[in-house]
């Protein structure tokens, strides 16, 4: 596959190209995810390969754009917070492109209403997102048309045709780029202007005053599938990393049966309950091992940390996934501690 942002983010000195192991430092230091308006987050590369996340990101007070590309094969969660809304635009993957179970098709959009959890799952993808706050969206879709039935912004959507959007936001993000080339560098992204800030709602609300004109249903993606894997997903977060959960116990948590749990984490995550399990631990472990505070750590006691036995089970595991070993990837953290 050629490459997602072609030229784009090499032109743009002043924004940061995140390889996954500079996004993970800074999700372990907090300052990615203290920019975004979520309240939780939760990643799990789901197959083998390099995540090699990297984004494009504009910041203003009351907005955000950003540009995001990722490549293994791994699901997204975030519990925004309400006082927010969201437009999520994927534009190119690999496979199938999931959110909350639904499968996005090429030109469609999602409107997020900020009011639940989202879980996106895909491969070698592309992808816009735009945040704007719920109230100065509020005002200024009431400036430019008057009285608006505002409970339109209430309830998730999937708008089609939205290709002619895709391509006026990506326009924007370059002209952007340009303009905040001539300003101050912040933090590891770029900043709006109040003129440019206002410019990135106003597009957004006039695309919203567009789609309003044909109204879809409120969409929450596959309902009681997102409900199962929402409730397992919550229960297992609160249980030590190093417990084997049995699938007996997902199956009281859920409240479903065997065949019902296995579908559902399929349409949601594209991969059976225990390939989840499996991979979010050994995610989770090398999330450990990258760590610059964990480089003396001895791999045996990461290993049974996450609950693998003593048997170098988890060296093999590992470097099925990653194409690493574990040691080789506390000799990167370590190298990149010290050039800090």
């Amino acid at each position: 596959m050629k490459s997602i942002l072609p030229g784009a983010l090499d032109a743009v000195k002043v924004s940061v190209i995140f390889s996954f192991m500079a996004w993970l430092k800074n999700r372990i230091h907090g300052r990615f995810l203290n920019r975004m308006p979520v309240k939780e987050a939760d990643v799990v590369q789901l197959a083998p390969g390099q995540m090699n996340f990297r984004t494009i990101e504009i910041w203003g007070r009351d907005a955000f754009v950003l540009k995001i590309a990722s490549d293994a094969y791994a699901s997204f969660t975030a519990r925004p917070h309400p006082g927010w809304i969201g437009f999520l635009l994927p534009v190119s993957w690999t496979g199938v492109f999931r959110m909350n179970g639904y499968r996005h098709q090429p030109n469609q959009a999602s409107y997020l209403d900020g009011t639940h959890d989202y879980t996106v799952a895909c491969q070698e993808s592309f992808r816009l997102l735009v945040g704007v706050r719920r109230n100065v969206m509020n005002a200024v879709i009431t400036e430019i048309s008057g009285t608006v039935d505002m409970d339109f912004l209430s309830g998730s959507r999937v708008f089609g045709d939205c290709a002619e959007c895709a391509m006026e936001l990506e326009e924007m993000i370059a002209s952007l780029q340009a303009d905040t080339q001539k300003n101050a560098e912040t933090f590891e992204g770029m900043n709006l202007s109040e003129d440019q800030e206002r410019a990135v709602v106003a597009q957004m609300a006039n695309w919203l005053l567009e789609k309003m004109e044909k109204p879809t249903p409120a969409w929450l993606g596959q309902i009681e599938d997102y409900h199962i894997t929402t409730t397992v997903r919550d229960a297992i977060r609160t249980r030590p990393i190093s417990e084997h959960v049995q699938l007996d116990d997902l199956y009281k948590i859920a409240g479903v049966g065997k065949n019902r749990l296995h579908q559902s984490f399929v349409n949601v995550y594209g991969a059976p309950p225990v390939r989840y399990l499996n991979m979010r631990r050994v995610w989770r472990a090398r999330q450990f091992l990258l760590d610059p505070t964990n480089t003396d750590c001895k791999i045996g006691d990461v290993a049974s940390q996450f609950g693998y036995p003593p048997s170098g089970r988890f060296a093999k595991n590992y470097q099925d996934v990653f194409d690493e070993l574990p040691s080789n990837t506390v000799k990167r953290a370590k190298s990149m501690a010290r050039r800090e």
